[in-house]
């Protein structure tokens, strides 16, 4: 009966090693699929009916081996590597964490970090499943950044100048191209342009100054006074300009000179702005991520906010998880296993490579070796079975001359 236990275990290396180049059929399938973890078969020999290798209480035939089997496989989950895509929101996680996604009630852990913003400001994967922040309570919620909010205006309230105006100018002096932003969060351009006179009763330098908006209309007059030194004289170094706003509002802007002179230098002045505080409102125009997984919020004003946080989540032994057929994984059923949450850049987790996305980490060389090694087993099974089934011919044919 031996040939027919040779054809048996012929049969189960045959269907073993075509499990096996399944195995290695979906990796490689999978070579340029962000974040997918390449699997290895675990083969397993069946074992003898009788353990040992004399009859005892049995047949000798009974302690040889039944064949082969592969008993499940085994996911290497170490890391891919990084590659730029210049997308902002292809996010890659350098070192340790999976990113966290809602797949109806069921969270999906996943390397796969092929993310961008639907309408609704949700950021999702790439079958628009959400993906989810944490909060400073741990709590995890939907990633919303808001496309249509603005960046609140601050009104300006001093313009500062520096350098000279001097006494050797020929005409009045003009600074143009002051932008401010009003009451009403709207930018504005301003002009001042200097005088020279001279106060008779102190002998000082006195220069008068009027401002006008785009318009050509004066919004704020005064004068400004240095001593003979040139050097400005407190109190005398301000003027206060009155600006309105389409909406009948109107804002008070210092024009401040006190880091200004005046002399005979030269015979044109050099007078400048120095600094202009306030900020316009500004809209939404990008989205971002740091290294710690904090949204980067861009405006058309030049300014950021920040948004939420991307959550992580990382297992003590990640091979205990559970493909869900997306390149993610899920706890399974019954399992004891539990994620322990938090975000990038805290202990145990990696960093966030906004603009990357990890890279399959199969290696198509170990698997086309892989492939080698499995046909010659192969043929190696095929050609037992062949000359099993020889045998049993020629006993057949023997039996049937006798």
């Amino acid at each position: 009966m031996t040939a027919f236990s040779a054809i048996y275990s012929s049969l189960t290396g045959l269907l073993s090693y075509t499990t096996a180049l399944d195995v290695v059929s979906q990796n490689i399938s999978n070579l340029n699929t962000p974040g997918f973890k390449s699997n290895e078969s675990l083969f397993e020999d069946l074992g003898p009916l009788q353990v040992g290798n004399e009859a005892v209480g049995g047949s000798f035939e009974d302690a040889i081996g039944q064949g082969v089997t592969v008993d499940g496989q085994v996911t290497n989950f170490s890391e891919g590597q990084i590659q730029s895509t210049g997308n902002p929101t292809d996010l890659a996680i350098n070192g340790n964490g999976f990113f966290v996604v809602q797949v109806g009630s069921q969270l999906v852990y996943t390397r796969n970090g092929q993310f961008t913003f639907n309408g609704g400001g949700q950021l999702v994967n790439a079958t628009g499943d959400p993906v989810m922040a944490i909060g400073a309570n741990g709590n995890l919620s939907d990633l919303i950044v808001n496309q249509t909010q603005q960046y609140p205006a601050t009104p300006s309230t001093t313009v500062k100048f520096d350098s000279t105006l001097s006494t050797g100018q020929s005409g009045p002096y003009t600074v143009s191209s002051i932008d401010v932003v009003d009451a009403s969060g709207t930018s504005q351009t301003l002009s001042a342009a200097f005088t020279l006179g001279t106060n008779s009763s102190t002998g000082s330098i006195e220069w008068t100054v009027n401002v006008t908006n785009s318009s050509g209309v004066t919004v704020g007059t005064g004068t400004i006074q240095f001593s003979g030194a040139g050097t400005p004289q407190a109190g005398s170094d301000t003027i206060t300009v009155t600006l309105p706003t389409a909406n009948n509002t109107s804002s008070q802007i210092t024009f401040d000179f006190s880091d200004a002179t005046s002399n005979s230098s030269g015979a044109t002045s050099s007078l400048a702005v120095e600094s202009v505080d306030g900020t316009p409102s500004g809209s939404l125009t990008g989205v971002t991520f740091d290294q710690n997984g904090v949204a980067q919020l861009a405006f058309s004003n030049g300014q950021t906010l920040t948004g939420s946080q991307l959550a992580l989540a990382s297992f003590p032994n990640p091979g205990l998880l559970v493909e869900d057929g997306t390149s993610g994984y899920i706890v399974p059923p019954g399992s004891t296993l539990t994620p322990t949450l938090g975000h990038a850049g805290e202990g145990g987790y990696g960093t966030i490579e906004a603009g990357n996305l990890e890279l399959a980490n199969v290696d198509l060389g170990n698997e086309f070796a892989e492939i080698i090694v499995l046909q010659q087993g192969y043929d190696g099974s095929s050609q037992v079975l062949n000359v099993s089934s020889q045998l049993l011919d020629t006993l057949y044919k023997a039996l049937g001359q006798s």
